[in-house]
């Protein structure tokens, strides 16, 4: 794994002291990557601020990572959050952590609210590194996530000044009946390989079964790019384009939902490229050609089963956006 921070420059440090190299210079805080005397690797954040209240009321019990609030000098309003890995064996996700944190914290407007993200943030690491599915996201569920998120972003576009509403609808990431629901409408987002494949599966009998009034299906094709290629996405490009979009609150959201879909950006996905394209959108009706609950015969507990796109195109819905927004 490619790390974007120099930790192999860092030497062990004399006794209570660190080397340190600073990162991040555009954050209202002083950030530094550094390695103590007993050759732990360590973040630092210095800053003027006694935030001590603030580092209690949040912190958090992490077994990979020792927090440690201190006031550097009595004399000088100088204090430091001190991150230091426990593991060297999880410096690589320590280092995509680091970045992750630093991308959402760009716009900080001072040092509270910096310190506070990195708190926040610290926590939804956590979950990550609970989750038994630790690891790297598989080309399958790459592709599935990069069409939940083309179409979260083309909502954000359409309906800017209702971005937390959108945020708060997807449910992709929680893997509940649907990928996204506004009141009384959701939407199932299903991805193909090829813009030539013309079937989707069925994974389940609750996908396009539903007790809300009206239900849509997003189909998109999201096709591996080749190389030279200006308008390949990843999931660390699309990703970045989306947190452009967001403010603060509403950037935490939506990296928490991404950790609950065990992604946080890492150059691996950088390996992954691909070009999206939106098929179609269709509204599930009464007639829509599904199976369901009450066509199974009991006993049969799980189905699965491919649905032909070619006979679907009566059911497509020209209204989708203005739809949705409706419901927003």
């Amino acid at each position: 794994m490619n790390r974007n921070f120099a930790w192999e420059e860092l030497t062990i440090s004399a006794e209570n002291s660190f080397t340190t190299r600073r990162i991040a210079e555009e954050l209202c805080s002083n950030l530094y990557i550094a390695r103590d005397h007993e050759g732990a690797f360590c973040v630092l954040i210095q800053h003027s601020e006694d935030l001590r209240k603030l580092f209690l009321r949040h912190k958090v019990d992490l077994r990979a990572i020792y927090l440690d609030y201190r006031q550097l000098d009595s004399g000088k309003s100088t204090f430091l959050l001190l991150l230091k890995l426990k593991d060297d064996q999880l410096l690589d996700y320590f280092d995509q952590f680091i970045w992750f944190v630093i991308q959402g914290l760009k716009h900080s407007k001072n040092e509270k609210d910096l310190v506070s993200g990195i708190l926040v943030k610290l926590k939804i690491w956590k979950n990550f590194l609970s989750s038994s599915r630790e690891g790297k996201l598989t080309e399958e569920q790459i592709r599935g996530l990069l069409a939940e998120m083309y179409l979260l972003e083309q909502l954000l576009d359409q309906f800017p000044q209702d971005d937390e509403k959108i945020l708060q609808g997807w449910y992709g990431p929680q893997r509940l009946q649907h990928d996204f629901l506004y009141k009384d409408l959701a939407i199932e987002v299903k991805s193909v390989s090829s813009t030539d494949k013309r079937h989707i599966r069925i994974s389940s009998l609750s996908q396009l079964d539903s007790t809300v009034s009206r239900l849509f299906l997003s189909v998109y094709a999201v096709i591996r790019s080749p190389e030279n290629l200006k308008e390949k996405v990843n999931l660390n490009t699309i990703f970045q384009r989306i947190l452009a979009k967001l403010g603060f609150q509403e950037r935490d959201i939506f990296e928490r939902k991404l950790i609950e879909c065990n992604y946080i950006p890492d150059s691996y996905y950088d390996n992954y490229n691909y070009i999206i394209r939106p098929i179609n959108n269709y509204e599930v009706k009464v007639d829509f050609p599904r199976l369901h609950s009450g066509l199974i015969p009991l006993g049969i507990l799980n189905v699965t089963y491919d649905l032909d796109l070619n006979i679907i195109d009566s059911y497509k819905i020209e209204s989708f956006f203005s739809d949705v927004g409706n419901a927003l």
